[in-house]
């Protein structure tokens, strides 16, 4: 327990030395941000029940589609050790960010999933912070679906583990408070890969729900849900719990006992 403790707090560190100094230099709000207890609730208590629990859990389901992977590693023919490496985790990229969009929009289609998913979108504030504040059940979930398909092609852990490194920091990226350059090349690589501005748009209050995806945006051209307008205001509009543990039991509360809770 407790290397899993220094782990949270590294983690949740080092992205707040890497970003909170971007933000405030190249950051639109100046003025304090609301909520930042809660995330840091989220990112330090709820990201350690999420590693002791979660990770518990869902090691455990996908220890048991191991052996159902395949046989022969995928691209173990290829010659050269950093070609094959490559090669997987770009792969790996590819398949988890197309899962992780199926998920994503299935989140804000279906209700019981969107009462968890709700609890994300909460945020009223888009920053690096932002980026921890999800429900330990969707974790689950999404965590499963998103790892399954690596597992059963038979992924190398070593390359898993990029995978999942590279994702993690490109979600605390999106999810941050910062203006990039409008270059034309930022514009071009804007088209490939996604960008703050990008995913705030998806967390727009108003209007339809775009930008699923939160590392290829192209993906979203592909399926007709992308939206290069510059975001709105972020949150939910109905009234929603502020509170660390008034969230986790959001997705179990009526629109009623949430709105009473909410005006306290």
């Amino acid at each position: 327990m407790g290397d899993a403790i220094v782990r949270v707090l590294v983690f949740t560190a080092l992205a707040g030395l890497a970003f909170a100094p971007l933000e405030h230099l190249f950051g639109r709000h100046r003025d304090p941000r609301p909520g930042y207890l809660v995330d840091l609730g989220f990112a330090t208590f709820g990201g350690l029940l999420v590693h002791l629990g979660v990770a518990t859990l869902v090691g455990g389901a996908l220890a048991g589609l191991d052996g159902l992977s395949l046989a022969s590693p995928l691209f173990a023919g290829v010659g050269s050790r950093t070609a094959r490496t490559a090669l997987e985790v770009g792969a790996g990229l590819m398949l988890f960010e197309l899962v992780g969009y199926a998920y994503h929009r299935l989140a804000h289609a279906i209700p019981w999933m969107w009462r968890l998913h709700a609890v994300h979108h909460s945020s009223e504030r888009m920053d690096w912070l932002a980026s921890f504040r999800q429900h330990p059940l969707e974790i689950v979930l999404v965590t499963l679906a998103q790892n399954a398909p690596l597992v059963l092609l038979g992924l190398p852990l070593g390359s898993h583990a990029l995978v999942l490194l590279a994702l993690r920091l490109n979600t605390v990226f999106v999810h941050a408070d910062l203006e990039l350059p409008r270059s034309r090349a930022m514009q071009w690589s804007s088209e490939l890969l996604a960008t703050p501005a990008f995913h705030h748009r998806h967390h727009q209050r108003a209007g339809t729900p775009r930008n699923f995806s939160t590392l290829f945006p192209w993906i979203d051209r592909l399926f007709g849900t992308h939206d290069a307008a510059p975001a709105g205001p972020v949150g939910l509009s109905e009234p929603t719990p502020r509170s660390f543990l008034g969230l986790l039991v959001l997705p179990f509360l009526s629109p009623a006992a949430a709105r009473r809770i909410a005006t306290k």
